[in-house]
């Protein structure tokens, strides 16, 4: 039961009903300035959804590079309940995948009215895992998906994802903190399948084509072509292909 999951001290736990949308009662919550460090999560055990809510003290341009630092705590946690030799991959800008299919998906979510060079009232970072068994062809089409299931984690529930998840977090937290974006940036390519990939993305700016080469210091993939795809952008792009 994710109602009587354990995190650390830091976190406050927000459960809400599997039948409720977790980014739109994130975004409800911290618009009526709901305290920061709290964790919105569904119940469900099919599927560890939640978004932690922050209140940055940095510019938005610099907040959102939360987005890496929950993806190296959703990362770990995952690397911690996976067999052993499972490959656990990135790929830009927001997927997590074993054995090159997709398990999890994180995005961020931000104030409408947010400008990239003022701190915003409230950023959250909103993580999706696969836990239990997908139905029908899911291997199958160009980005194919799998689950914790599916890779033999049959025993590991929600509850347990998501306190690990909150101990990895806050741990990368800390070192994003002590010592700046390079650690974590270079954490993350270190895992990132996609870098040296050819990459063709479409956003609000036009269409993107290139090699993806590395991220720049403000979170936008830099191409080998010298074309920079931003962080935001790419997550918009992205989300309205899925809704």
């Amino acid at each position: 039961m994710i109602r009587q999951s354990r995190l650390p001290p830091i976190f406050r736990l927000h459960p809400i009903d599997a039948g409720i949308d977790v980014a739109a009662e994130a975004i409800r919550f911290a618009d009526c300035g709901g305290d920061p460090a709290t964790v919105i999560c569904a119940e469900r055990e099919d599927v560890l959804d939640c978004a932690v809510v922050l209140h940055p003290e940095t510019d938005l341009n610099d907040a959102m590079l939360v987005m890496y630092v929950a993806a190296l705590g959703l990362g770990d946690a995952l690397g911690a309940v996976v067999p052993a030799g499972i490959d656990m991959t990135f790929r830009w800008p927001n997927i997590i995948e074993a054995n090159l299919g997709s398990v999890a998906r994180l995005d961020l979510l931000i104030p409408d009215d947010a400008a990239g060079t003022e701190i915003p009232d409230w950023i959250a970072a909103r993580v999706t895992t696969q836990v239990g068994e997908l139905d029908g062809d899911w291997r199958d089409g160009a980005f194919p998906e799998t689950s914790l299931f599916g890779e033999g984690c049959v025993e590991v529930t929600s509850s347990q994802l998501l306190e690990s998840f909150a101990r990895h977090f806050l741990t990368w937290l800390n070192r994003w903190q002590q010592d700046g974006f390079d650690p974590i940036r270079a954490m993350w390519l270190r895992h990132a399948r996609s870098q040296g990939a050819e990459i063709d993305l479409t956003t609000a700016t036009g269409r993107h084509q290139g090699v993806f080469s590395n991220i720049g210091d403000d979170g936008a993939i830099e191409l080998e072509n010298g074309e920079h795809v931003g962080l935001r952008d790419a997550l918009e792009a992205l989300r309205g292909k899925c809704t």
